[in-house]
């Protein structure tokens, strides 16, 4: 149930075999690509340059576009340190060229300040270039033929949250295991047998890090540990659009007190659904996400309303028998109803709408047969008296939790939420890059600039294969490379 991890210290001989290796895959290739269809200085804000060039009034001996460039380029090959990226830019003239730096090399504590000084303006090109992004998959949406797999995926909005797990003294795999092995030293003692010690443990342990409240015990990745969380929103290609991160003031209006693990994931991520997806709509010249997705954790009566009133016409998040009240226990967790007897599902006979009348679903007796066309129940015992079946109607604008849009038991639900994967596909990508899954440190700023410097790098890709007219490639730079090779 915990996870712990094994962590390799490279020598420098490892790092030069790195670079090798990296020579091998040609990114002199990937260079002249990005030399010739992308350019940082388009998307970067009026107010970073200020910021960059006006900090303590100081000339800057390396431009603002050198110093980001350098930084996206150690994100797409996925450099796990800034030393190593010196080491890079120290050996290979060819990348040097590409981030215009000619007589010297910034050393790894100006890379390290650059993160920590201008996080919130590193957010602030990410945004920039999400909102061109988002423009760019519409485009590619547009042009695809109507009968593409892919067709529509640029009006679907797909939400969730992971977590990176910073160097914290919480996180050594020791205090962990030692809370657990104390407690199942308890359980021996006491012999009951439903002494759970792993709940125990939870219970025991400290609920944030000594070092800052916004890293807290939860459970991530499939496992429990210290996590700084955040929220990432994608669109149907899988492409990130937004970030938010969750800090002390997101945590201080929720409860802090939890039986189980599984409650407080459950509350925090429901609680954050709002605060993330709100800013991002609000930030859109023109709302062209139609349907959302999202799993069960953000199941809630306050989520539906909101994304109902924000213009979504379809959301895919299944029920939560967590959040299932009582009211609805004549239906299951899709939204069909069910037998009051054996609770069996009734069988869905499509919708009508007759005149004066509004729009509904018909379901009829699980018991029941057609019969020249007609419905005919098999019950003995039928719930009242029919001269064919028992029918029930239900009508989605009356919850739109229970009917948000489709029916949770239609071929269109199962098809569609099938694409909230590409989310859980992003955060693995990005998880590949030591940076963003466990960073050696615990500043924040700094853990915040590399996950939005990752996702820049993500949105570089989308620009890149739409320049060279490649979008089958918008998430995959080294099959974009080679066929532009």
């Amino acid at each position: 149930m915990f996870c712990l991890t094994n962590f390799e210290e490279l020598s420098f001989v490892d790092q030069i075999s790195d670079l090798n290796a990296l020579l091998q895959k040609e990114p002199v290739k990937i260079l002249e690509l990005l030399q010739e269809n992308f350019d940082i200085s388009t998307f970067i804000p009026d107010s970073f340059y200020n910021s960059f060039y006006s900090d303590l009034g100081r000339d800057r001996r390396f431009s603002l576009e050198s110093v980001l460039s350098a930084l996206i380029i150690m994100h797409l090959f996925r450099i796990p340190s800034t030393y190593l990226l010196w080491v890079f830019l120290t050996f290979s003239h060819d990348i040097r060229y590409f981030c215009r730096l000619s007589d010297r090399v910034p050393d790894e504590p100006f890379f390290s300040r650059f993160k920590s000084s201008f996080e919130v303006q590193i957010a602030e090109l990410f945004n920039n270039m999400a909102l061109k992004v988002n423009d760019i998959c519409k485009e590619i949406d547009e042009a695809l033929p109507s009968d593409s797999p892919d067709k529509g995926l640029s009006s679907l909005l797909i939400y969730d949250t992971s977590g990176a797990k910073p160097a914290v003294k919480e996180n050594n795999p020791k205090t962990l295991v030692s809370e657990i092995n104390k407690q199942k030293s308890f359980a021996r003692i006491c012999n009951n047998p439903d002494f759970n010690p792993y709940a125990a443990a939870y219970k025991n342990m400290p609920k944030q890090s000594s070092v800052n409240p916004s890293i807290k015990l939860d459970f991530v990745n499939g496992h429990f540990g210290y996590f700084y969380k955040f929220g990432m929103i994608t669109n149907g290609f899988g492409i990130p659009l937004r970030l938010h991160f969750f800090d002390s003031d997101f945590y201080s209006s929720l409860n802090s007190d939890f039986d189980s693990p599984e409650d407080q994931k459950y509350e925090f991520d429901n609680a954050s659904l709002l605060p993330v997806v709100k800013p991002f709509l609000d930030s859109l010249p023109l709302n062209n996400f139609t349907s959302f997705l999202g799993d069960s954790e953000f199941d809630s009566y306050d989520n539906f309303s909101f994304l109902k009133s924000s213009g979504f016409e379809k959301v895919f998040i299944p029920i939560n028998p967590r959040n299932t009240k009582d009211s609805i226990k004549s239906y299951d967790l899709d939204g069909t109803p069910i037998c009051p007897v054996d609770k069996s599902p009734f069988i869905p006979d499509g919708s009508c709408r007759g005149e004066n009348r509004s729009f509904r679903y018909k379901f009829v007796c699980p018991k029941s047969i057609r019969v020249k066309g007609k419905w005919t129940t098999t019950c003995e015992n039928p719930c009242r008296e029919t001269n064919s079946t028992v029918t029930n109607y239900i009508y989605p604008h009356q919850d739109f939790r229970l009917y948000p849009g489709v029916l949770r038991s239609s071929d269109e639900w199962d098809k569609t939420y099938k694409i909230r994967a590409s989310i859980e596909r992003e955060f693995a990508s990005m998880k590949n890059n030591s940076l963003v899954s466990s960073p050696k440190t615990f500043k924040l700023e700094t853990i915040r600039s590399d996950i939005f410097l990752c996702a820049i790098s993500k949105l570089v890709v989308v620009i890149l294969a739409h320049a060279l007219n490649n979008p089958q490639y918008l998430r995959n730079l080294s099959q974009l490379v080679k066929h532009a090779a």
